[in-house]
C-alpha cells in the first residue's frame, strides 16, 4: 500500500515537471519564432525596437507565470508569501524602482523618438558622439566613432541634451575653408570653389523655391575674412546624410586643390604674402 502511495507521488511529480519543462520550451520557442518575425516585418525604427523589446518580456513573463501554475497549490502559497512578507515587497519594489524608471523613460522616448535607429547623435552633457543602435527597455545603444558600444540606461537618454545631426531633415553640411594669397585672382578661385563641390556626385541643392527664382547662386562662396595671410574663403558642402558628407568634403578639397594648381591660384602659406608693409 505505501509503496503504490508513494509511487503515485512520484509519478505525479514527474507529471508536474514536465508540464513546466514543455510551458518552458514552448514559451522559448514562441519568443523566438515572434522575434525572426518581427525583424522580418516590422520597421527598423526606435519604436518597433522597444515594442519588440516589450512584448518578449511579456511572452516570458507569461510563460514563466503559466509555469509556475502548475506547481500544486501554487496560488495559495503565492497569496501566503505575499501577505506575510510586506517588507520582503516593499524591499523588492524599491530595488526595481530604477528598472522601472529606465522602462518608463524608454516609452517616453519611443513615443517622442527624438532619435532613431542609425541617426547620428550627440550628448552634450557626456560629451558623447556616436550613431543608435538599439534601445530597450532599460537601455540605449550607441556605436561611438571608433566602432565602441555605449550602453546608456534610458532614465539618463531622456534627460540629455542630444544633438541629432538626422533630425526631420538628414541633409548635412560641411564648410570648405581655403585662404589664397591677395596676388592670387580671387574671383576665380571662388568660380573653381563653387564648380567643384556643384560638380561632385554627392552634392545636393538645398536652395528654397523662392532662391532658384530669385537667382541665388548653388553654391555661394564667401569671403570670410582679410586676415593676415591671405583671403579666407568658405563655402558649404551638402550631401544627402552625414555618413557620405566626409569622404564628399575631402574629394572636393583635393579636387580643388587640384583645379587651383592648374589656374595658378595659390594657397596662403604660414608667411605674410602679398600684404602691403604698414607705413
Amino acid at each position: 500500500m505505501w509503496e503504490s502511495i508513494t509511487s503515485f507521488h512520484i509519478t505525479g511529480h514527474a507529471m508536474v515537471a514536465l508540464r513546466i519543462a514543455i510551458i518552458l520550451v514552448v514559451t522559448c520557442i514562441v519568443r523566438a519564432l515572434f522575434r525572426r518575425s518581427w525583424r522580418r516585418f516590422a520597421k527598423d525604427t526606435i519604436h518597433f525596437k522597444f515594442t519588440q523589446t516589450v512584448l518578449s518580456l511579456v511572452i516570458v513573463v507569461a510563460g514563466t507565470f503559466l509555469a509556475l501554475r502548475e506547481i500544486p497549490n501554487f496560488e495559495n502559497t503565492a497569496n501566503a508569501l505575499l501577505a506575510g512578507s510586506g517588507i520582503m515587497v516593499l524591499a523588492i519594489g524599491l530595488a526595481a524602482q530604477e528598472s522601472l524608471g529606465n522602462a518608463f523613460n524608454g516609452l517616453l522616448l519611443s513615443i517622442s523618438r527624438p532619435f532613431e535607429v542609425g541617426d547620428r547623435i550627440h550628448l552634450v552633457n557626456a560629451n558623447i558622439t556616436g550613431f543608435v543602435e538599439n534601445m530597450t527597455i532599460r537601455h540605449t545603444v550607441i556605436r561611438s566613432l571608433t566602432n565602441s558600444r555605449i550602453i546608456i540606461p534610458n532614465t539618463i537618454m531622456n534627460r540629455e541634451l542630444i544633438e541629432n545631426a538626422c533630425y526631420t531633415n538628414p541633409h548635412s553640411a560641411m564648410f570648405i575653408d581655403l585662404i589664397v594669397t591677395y596676388d592670387s585672382d580671387i574671383d576665380q578661385a571662388r568660380a573653381i570653389i563653387a564648380a567643384v563641390i556643384s560638380a561632385h556626385p554627392l552634392f545636393i541643392d538645398t536652395r528654397t523655391a523662392e532662391q532658384v527664382e530669385s537667382g541665388a547662386p548653388l553654391v555661394p562662396v564667401l569671403v570670410r575674412n582679410l586676415g593676415l595671410y591671405g583671403v579666407e574663403l568658405r563655402a558649404s558642402m551638402w550631401t544627402d546624410t552625414v555618413f557620405t558628407l566626409v569622404a564628399a568634403s575631402g574629394d572636393v578639397r583635393l579636387q580643388i586643390l587640384h583645379e587651383f594648381k592648374k589656374a595658378g591660384v595659390q594657397i596662403a602659406s604660414g608667411t605674410m604674402v602679398g600684404v602691403p608693409t604698414p607705413i
